[in-house]
């Protein structure tokens, strides 16, 4: 056995579901899948519904994770697409999530908004939490446009393409605050991968080329590409094959074994893994270095193939069944409790703590404002 240990890993990009998602996935379930693959926080974006763009939905967010999480975890404020809030507002909202998202291209759910509103969250975001965004490339050269106009620091999710390593690095070169993530299975699959895998490589956005997929190795060498970030985005089996199939695939139980393999396989640096999943993330998110007691350890010669079976989350199933991989988690502490040991999840439900509580006690009466302001429309 070869460990390696990771500090505080952090995904700051998946979708738990929960809520009136609970169908596809729970807190308790993803955040159990979360620890099995290493990870000891994640920040859940705001497009399961009810969504979270306004007080009352961050609240009853912020309640539900509360009660369920196993791991730490933070929450994204979506931008809604009715339009953004009144500054005062929008500086409460701020404080209490780690980033504001912006799904400017087709994706899961209702959030989707155009140019002009995505310029007018830009300009009115107070941060500190930086602007997340999910698009394609167009809007990713309109997005690195806006955040040089108006002076903000932004993050690219789930980079894609060669054009956007590109526009990516000349961003950089600007001296642009920015940064950018990118998903195992952008870094592992292609579009080629399709006939096989059918609507298991159905992903917004989509598989690459193969010269896609080589940029953003290249980039995640060079430093380019920031970090690494699941998406982890679970739906039934029974919706992932319908007609359209829905968009996304799970990754939070493969996604540091996959760094791993690669690793082994001479791709990146096995030293890389700490700044990728954990040093990066937390500088993103505004969270301090880990407590001490707060770490992963990786058998790093250990095989096994990815199977059904193998996995935590709910929905049961994965695009990379059947991959060999070499580096397996065997041991999760979180703040000095033992979280994941011989592949068993030894913390309860409710165990994770919110890492954005500054202002806990504003969002809640934000929320019964708006309510009885909900109120008073209907008498």
């Amino acid at each position: 056995m070869s460990l390696l240990r990771i500090d505080g890993a952090v995904d700051p990009h998946v979708h738990l579901r929960g809520m009136e998602w609970s169908h596809k996935a729970t807190f308790s379930s993803e955040t159990a899948a979360a620890l099995a693959g290493g990870y000891t926080a994640v920040m859940d974006m705001p497009n399961t519904p009810p969504p979270t763009v306004d007080a009352p939905g961050l609240a009853r967010k912020m309640r539900e994770l509360g009660e369920g999480a196993r791991c730490d975890y933070g929450v994204w404020l979506g931008a809604d697409p009715a339009g953004a809030p009144t500054p005062e507002t929008m500086t409460k909202l701020a404080r209490g999530v780690c980033g504001l998202k912006l799904y400017c291209g087709h994706t899961t759910g209702t959030l989707e908004i155009d140019r002009e509103l995505m310029g007018a969250y830009i300009k009115v975001w107070p941060g500190p939490g930086p602007l997340g965004l999910h698009a394609e490339d167009d809007m990713i050269g309109a997005f690195i446009d806006d955040l040089a106009r108006w002076r903000k620091r932004g993050h690219i999710c789930h980079i894609h393409s060669a054009y956007a390593v590109s526009r990516l690095r000349r961003a950089k070169e600007d001296g642009l605050p920015i940064t950018a993530g990118v998903t195992p299975h952008h870094l592992y699959l292609t579009e080629r991968d399709l006939d096989a895998l059918g609507p298991k490589a159905v992903m917004k956005p989509p598989l690459g080329t193969a010269a896609d997929r080589e940029a953003l190795w290249e980039g995640l060498r060079s430093g380019v590409v920031d970090m690494v970030e699941t998406d982890h985005a679970p739906h039934t089996w029974q919706e992932k094959t319908a007609q359209p199939p829905a968009f996304g695939v799970p990754g939070l139980d493969t996604c540091l074994p996959l760094l791993v393999t690669a690793a082994n396989e001479g791709r990146l640096p096995l030293e890389r893994l700490q700044a990728l999943v954990a040093d990066a993330p937390r500088l993103l998110l505004g969270l301090p270095a880990a407590d001490p007691d707060t770490f992963t350890l990786i058998d790093t010669k250990a095989r096994w193939t990815v199977s059904a079976d193998s996995l935590k989350t709910a929905c049961g199933w994965s695009p990379f069944e059947g991959f060999e991989l070499t580096g397996r988690v065997v041991k999760v502490v979180l703040r000095g409790r033992a979280a994941y040991v011989d592949a068993r999840i030894v913390l309860e439900p409710g165990f994770g703590a919110n890492l954005y509580t500054e202002t806990a006690g504003s969002v809640a009466d934000l929320g019964r404002g708006r309510e009885e302001t909900k109120a008073s429309h209907k008498t």
